[in-house]
């Protein structure tokens, strides 16, 4: 039986995916920077600033997945929130590139979230898995990021499965819940022009990748961790006035206003990355929720 060793588990995606590993059989632990008794996975210490671990940890652990991060729009970009951004990713990867050398012989595989970032700002353009990254802070964090994530594979030999991720849809956190405000006073936002391409994914499709990663020892490389529909941004705010049944308006929030709120943070709403699926469908994966309102419907009802 997998034994997966999951550091990021208590965040949005890491809960969701630890509750669907012990449903399929496997067991589940965290890494946590204190104890958590009421969790109902065994947690170990770990504090990334200060480069210590539990060794105990790795015992019998055949899967390690990282979905530790500082948030990528929890606070307005200045340089020390930049530096933690790439730090938060690059030290917890090497951190665990470190406890898997000394401790792990029987790991076989690391998974690791990456995001869509990585393309940068591209308009109309399909991304698939190969395309160039873009420009910007966003685009050059994230291949700092996989660059340290490379390291496992040249260094240890290890095989790795990496996800760069959308935009995650759950209501128990992440983008969704702040999308859904504005229907309280029943309107529905869009961001500038409207025009540009989100790439989204249900979150339980998103934990189904990494599920498979565990399951399945060929399913390794880089794919993509989106639907196979990206949507315009203004499609999006007018799918959650279709999926709430709520008798909203449309409302758009000006690009210079979001400019001036959010300075160079304003890119994680104003950019455009069509990603594809393409690859990921191509290697069997069956999308659950491969279309917009059915997956906003599915979500609001069973609030997850």
């Amino acid at each position: 039986m997998a034994i997966v060793l999951i550091a990021g588990g208590s965040g949005l995606i890491g809960e969701r995916l630890s509750f669907l590993l012990k449903a399929a059989g496997y067991e589940v632990r965290h890494f946590s920077r204190a104890v958590k008794p009421a969790s109902p996975y065994p947690t170990y210490v770990w504090d990334v600033d200060k480069g210590t671990y539990d060794a105990t940890a790795f015992e019998g652990v055949t899967h390690v997945i990282n979905l530790a991060g500082a948030g990528i729009a929890d606070a307005r970009w200045t340089s020390s929130r930049k530096r933690l951004i790439i730090e938060s990713r690059t030290a917890s990867t090497r951190l665990l590139k470190k406890g898997i050398a000394a401790y792990g012989p029987e790991v076989k595989a690391y998974l690791a979230g990456s995001a869509i970032g990585y393309y940068g700002n591209r308009g109309d353009d399909w991304l698939p898995e190969t395309a160039a990254p873009g420009k910007g802070f966003l685009s050059e964090s994230v291949q700092l990021w996989e660059a340290a994530i490379a390291e496992l594979t040249a260094e240890l030999n290890l095989p790795t499965l990496l996800v760069r991720t959308g935009i995650v849809l759950s209501t128990q956190g992440g983008a969704l819940p702040k999308m859904l405000l504005p229907l309280q006073v029943l309107t529905s936002t869009y961001f500038g022009d409207g025009q540009q391409w989100y790439a989204w994914i249900h979150i339980d499709d998103l934990c189904r990748i990494f599920v498979r990663g565990v399951a399945d020892d060929t399913f390794r490389g880089c794919y993509n961790g989106v639907s196979p529909h990206p949507a315009r941004n203004k499609t999006l705010a007018q799918a959650l006035i279709t999926a709430t049944g709520k008798p909203a308006v449309l409302l758009p929030a000006p690009a210079l206003a979001l400019q001036f709120a959010l300075g160079e943070m304003s890119h994680t709403v104003l950019d455009s990355a069509r990603v594809s699926a393409q690859k990921l469908e191509a290697s069997g994966f069956v999308f659950e929720y491969p279309e917009l309102v059915p997956a906003l419907q599915d979500l609001l009802e069973r609030k997850i």
